[in-house]
């Protein structure tokens, strides 16, 4: 099969619908006549904020329908920061609650579980992330407070403890290996940022032996209380929550902060298969570009990644899953990095497909720079968003972890509340420029991990389909 016949597919779907019928039909309903269909509801979400005389930012929403907070302490003490020591930023946060000067693992777990405290962490290439949820009771909050307090600043890093992580991470980091969606993160990120400081938690192989004293040393710089933005949501007044993050912050410490990291490079096409058995090929095509949330074409691109796949009624799912059946799933994701910006698209495929449904959904990118998007389209992808924020800031934890990135990365208080309103103000005609001046010209990044097959075309929708 020549490379011309695989390349044949056009998408159905070049030009988005001029008229929303489902709206339409809702409008003629008599349950929605008192209810504004064009006019999704504003979400309410100002934070107030301030900086702790250590230099810590907290963003703060005060929450009284439940007696509980949600709280969200993030660290710039992600994997970036390992240099020549992979997994040093791993192995520190996953030792941080194997005790204290006082306490005992054992001990430390019991006096939070006693007082229904869930203690939460993860870490990615940026950040290292420690959650609380806990009843807001004054007494019981200042008692779980005192412990965290003791975990963050003084943590015990007995040897015993820390090896024993250290061995439940190189366990983890293999499983991860066998991960098909993993592998193809890795695989797309070591590419995008080779050379660059995020490439070590792609590239990294099994944790290597490091010492209790480097997990000190990376603790007592990386910990510090100003290297770390606080995102706080629950039943707490104003005084309350700043008397919390006193207390959390006041004995971490002091006076260091990760620089921000070299913006994203320009970095070569790639088109790269991983040979895997199984059934079906998982595929993803990424475009990398420099952008921050901060920057006002930001917005944009948010708007332009749903229209593209962020719901059902998106060009790719209407495209691959409804009209010519090749997959059950789609998905395209926005993934904001101090770095730049990446467009993840995701989909599965049956193996011998793989190269022809690769020009397809290059084709309908093609189609989103050459045309734009319909005023149909904008409205309804601004309606999908609109509904998944309200649905996920519903969730206080969600909320907490949102205020604390948005703190991070520099974005006003209000920027929830406006969000919206900026959405909606986006032309289909400012979209096509967008798309034209950073997704056109950008290089494509082709990941697939499957069986070898012989590659074939796709077949013609049915002409009804048509």
């Amino acid at each position: 099969m020549n490379d011309d016949q695989i390349r044949q597919p056009a998408p159905v779907l070049c030009q988005g619908p001029a008229i929303d019928t489902a709206r339409q039909a809702m409008a003629r309903l008599s349950s929605t006549q008192r209810v504004e269909l064009d006019q999704p509801p504003a979400l309410l979400a100002t934070a107030e904020r301030w900086e702790t005389a250590q230099g810590t930012k907290v963003s703060f929403m005060a929450t009284h329908d439940r007696p509980m907070i949600d709280l969200v302490l993030r660290f710039r003490a992600g994997s970036a920061l390992d240099g020549d020591h992979p997994g040093l930023a791993a192995l520190t946060l996953y030792s941080l609650d194997q005790g204290t000067a006082t306490l005992s693992a054992a001990q430390f777990a019991e006096q939070m579980a006693a007082r229904g405290a869930i203690v939460g962490r993860s870490l990615s290439e940026e950040k290292a992330t420690i959650t609380l949820r806990c009843l807001s009771t004054p007494g019981l909050l200042r008692a779980v407070s005192q412990t965290l307090a003791q975990m963050l600043a003084r943590p015990a890093f007995r040897p015993e403890d820390v090896t024993k992580i250290r061995d439940r991470i190189a366990l983890y980091q293999g499983r991860q290996k066998l991960n098909p969606l993993a592998r193809l993160i890795n695989t797309t990120t070591g590419h995008v940022f080779s050379g660059h400081p995020y490439a070590s938690h792609a590239d990294a192989g099994i944790i290597g032996p490091l010492t209790t004293d480097q997990v000190r040393a990376f603790h007592a710089k990386a910990y510090s209380a100003n290297n770390l933005d606080i995102g706080l949501v629950g039943d707490l007044s104003r005084d309350d929550a700043e008397q919390l993050v006193n207390d959390l912050t006041r004995d971490l410490p002091q006076q260091w902060a990760a620089q921000p990291p070299s913006m994203l490079a320009e970095q070569s096409p790639l088109s790269h298969h991983i040979t895997h058995p199984g059934s079906a090929t998982q595929a993803m095509l990424t475009v990398a570009v420099p952008v921050l949330p901060s920057d006002p074409v930001y917005a944009a691109l948010e708007l332009l990644t749903e229209i593209l796949g962020g719901n059902h009624e998106a060009r790719l799912p209407q495209e691959l899953r409804h009209l010519r059946g090749l997959t059950y799933t789609v998905t395209t994701k926005l993934r904001h990095l101090d770095a730049g910006t990446l467009l993840h698209l995701h989909w599965d495929v049956a193996p011998q497909h793989r190269e022809a449904s690769h020009a397809l959904v290059a084709g309908m990118l093609d189609c989103l720079h050459t045309r734009g998007p319909t005023q149909v389209e904008c409205d309804m992808a601004v309606n999908q968003i609109a509904a998944r924020l309200h649905r996920q800031l519903a969730d206080s934890a969600h909320l907490a972890a949102t205020l604390a990135t948005h703190s991070h990365q520099g974005l006003p208080a209000d920027y929830l509340t406006t969000h919206l309103d900026r959405l909606a103000s986006l032309t289909p005609a400012y979209l096509r420029e967008v798309a034209q001046v950073w997704w056109r010209k950008a290089p494509q990044v082709f990941v697939t991990l499957g069986p070898d097959a012989e590659q074939s075309p796709l077949p013609a929708p049915e002409p009804a389909q048509r």
